[in-house]
């Protein structure tokens, strides 16, 4: 089994993006969406971000134009944006020119998903699936996996939705019978909104190799 690659989203906190990269955590999201609690335009200097290295760094946008999205790209030296809301194929395609794009969708677990991904199979570097809510952004619950089980997915994945440090047993078994790229965690690792406990990310990181 290989080894998946592992997103924590929501970052707000230089510091603690850099011991993220002092763990080996392959990339941290930043959310560029102003109605988030998390939103990072206020908290974190676009120079500082932009100096970091060591770690993939993850802009995610909800139903933004491509403008705001590149001049976000430039400023922060973003590595990837993540859509989360209900943007065109056509808008990934123009951004895919640009950066490496990673299309989410919110799902329930009852979709057919293989007619929903067909659109984006030539416009999008990776898929993200989080569960799907009221609201755009997280909910901090699962959907059910077996959906992506059922589906024909034909772009390496990312994983999320409410996954926390109690469900490394599950993940391992389900990572070991699909092909997931990446998980992609957050509020189940948080203090406070933005702020994680880094002790439960070292855990969660022994805890599925």
């Amino acid at each position: 089994m290989s080894q998946p690659r592992i997103k924590v989203c929501g970052m707000t906190s230089m510091q603690q993006v850099e011991e993220l990269a002092a763990l080996g955590i392959d990339y941290a999201g930043f959310i560029f969406y102003e109605k988030s609690p998390r939103f990072v335009g206020n908290k974190i200097a676009a120079a500082d971000l932009k100096a970091l290295t060591g770690i993939q760094k993850v802009g995610v946008f909800v139903n933004e134009t491509i403008e705001k999205i590149l001049h976000a790209v430039a400023c922060y030296g973003l590595d990837a944006v993540q859509l989360h809301g209900d943007e065109a194929p056509e808008l990934c395609m123009a951004l895919s020119a640009e950066t490496t794009v990673i299309k989410a969708f919110r799902v329930k677990g009852d979709e057919n998903l293989t007619e929903l991904l067909i659109p984006y199979e030539d416009c999008a570097d990776y898929f993200l699936f989080d569960t799907k809510a009221q609201e755009y952004g997280g909910t901090g619950k699962k959907f059910d996996w077996s959906v992506l089980e059922r589906s024909s997915i034909n772009k390496p994945y990312f994983l999320s939705g409410g996954i926390g440090v109690d469900d490394a047993v599950q993940v391992k078994e389900f990572i070991s019978a699909n092909h997931v790229f990446s998980l992609d965690v957050n509020s189940k690792f948080e203090i406070m909104p933005g702020v994680k406990d880094m002790e439960q990310v070292r855990r969660f990181i022994q805890g599925i190799q």
